[in-house]
This record gives C-alpha cells, structure tokens and sequence, in this order.
C-alpha cells in the first residue's frame, strides 16, 4: 500500500495573487462587481479544497540510455529524466490531488455563465494543488536527509520534453484509489486538479539536485505559479 497523507497546509494569499497578476488584474477589482466575485472566491476557495498526496518507492535496477528499469522490469523514462534522476537507487512516485469539488463548483459556475468567478477558481485550485506538490517534495527530501540520502529535481509528465504518456506507467506501478485519483485513457488525471511527480533518491550524487521541476518545465518563462513559489 502507498503512503498517504491529507493534512497539508494552503495558503491562498491575495495580496501575492494579485501583484502577481499585474496592474491589468488590479484595474479590474476597480469593478465593484469583479471585486465582490474575487472576495467571494477567496472565501469559498478553503471549503473546496481538500488536499491529499500517495507516494510509494520502487527500487531501480539499472539505467537504459534514456530509461529508468526498475527491479519489476518497469521502464519509465524520456525526456530528462535520466538526465536529472540519474544515479538514483530508488524512483519514487508521487501523486497529488486537491479533490474533485473545486472542479465540480467551476461547472456549476460555468453553465451558470459565471465566467469570471469561475476563472477565479481555477486558477486559486491550480495554485494550491501546486502547493501540495511542493511540500510533497520538500518532505521527500528532507527525509532522504534524515536516513543519509541524497534526493534528485522532480519530474511531472507533461511538463518538459518528458511525454504525458508516462502517466499510464506511473499509474500502473502507484495505487492512487485511496485518494479518488484515476486516469482516462487520454492520460487526463481525475480530479483534474491533480498532479503526478516523480524524485529520484539514493546514496550517491543525483544528475540534478536542488532544483524544482519548473526548471525543464516548457513554460518556465511565463507561468504565475513559478512565479508566486519565489514570492
């Protein structure tokens, strides 16, 4: 069974949000009423969310040019990961939810045609599904520090030249049922505002370390959430 924890920490602060967003999103809270729909999202946002995170190890048995293959004859790989997971001893895996009723309430707000309320949501939901995967992996790290363990940059599919596709093999190898997380065949996560990562841990030096996963991420350069982690 996988490792499963529920109580992380959300902070959802709008002073960050919205110097982040710049003076085009500061003019439009001029508006009374985009000002009430953005007080009324901040409030309902926390009753929406509810965070959960599995994790398990599974040991690697060797490196296959741009491929991991793990003791079970798994191969996971492409794109950077053996760049940045190289000289791991074991891959772990990791998937991270906030839950379904965020998502459900931006359907309700969409067919209702509350478009701005709704866009308020989902950017606050992917916001703090974020958050759970960075302290996912800081928790990682630091217990790999606390048995004498060095730990590697994460990964997500998707998010660099590594293919979405690998999300079926990181679903196949970690059971995510006890935190209500599926895949579809098109490689889409339910609830959608989930994440998938992956660290590698070991012994000896990794190919990258103290990095986050926004470093390979192909859209580094213009992503508010790299940009609130700094703030």
């Amino acid at each position: 069974m996988p490792n499963i924890k529920r109580d992380w920490l959300i902070r959802l602060d709008p002073e960050v949000y919205v110097n982040l967003q710049g003076p085009s999103f500061a003019a439009l809270l001029q508006n009374p009423k985009r000002k009430a729909a953005w007080e009324a999202a901040l409030e309902e946002a926390p009753a929406l969310i509810g965070p959960a995170a599995a994790w398990d190890a599974f040991p690697i048995k060797r490196v296959l040019h741009e491929r991991l293959e793990l003791t079970d004859g798994t191969k996971v790989g492409g794109g950077p990961v053996t760049t940045v997971l190289g000289g791991a001893e074991d891959l772990v895996i990791s998937v991270v939810t906030i839950g379904p009723k965020l998502t459900e309430r931006i359907g309700e707000l969409r067919d209702s045609r509350r478009m701005f309320y709704a866009m308020l949501l989902d950017d606050l939901g992917s916001w703090a599904v974020d958050q759970v995967r960075q302290q996912m992996c800081r928790m990682i790290e630091s217990d790999a520090k606390a048995n004498g363990l060095r730990a590697s940059a994460s990964l997500s599919p998707g998010e660099s030249e590594w293919s979405v596709k690998e999300q079926d093999i990181l679903f196949k190898l970690l059971d995510t049922s006890e935190i209500g997380v599926t895949l579809t065949p098109s490689m889409v996560m339910q609830p959608l505002k989930s994440l998938s990562l992956i660290i590698g841990t070991g012994r000896n030096p990794m190919g990258v370390e103290d990095a986050s996963n926004c470093d390979f991420c192909s859209i580094k350069d213009r992503c508010a959430h790299r940009q609130r982690r700094a703030a």
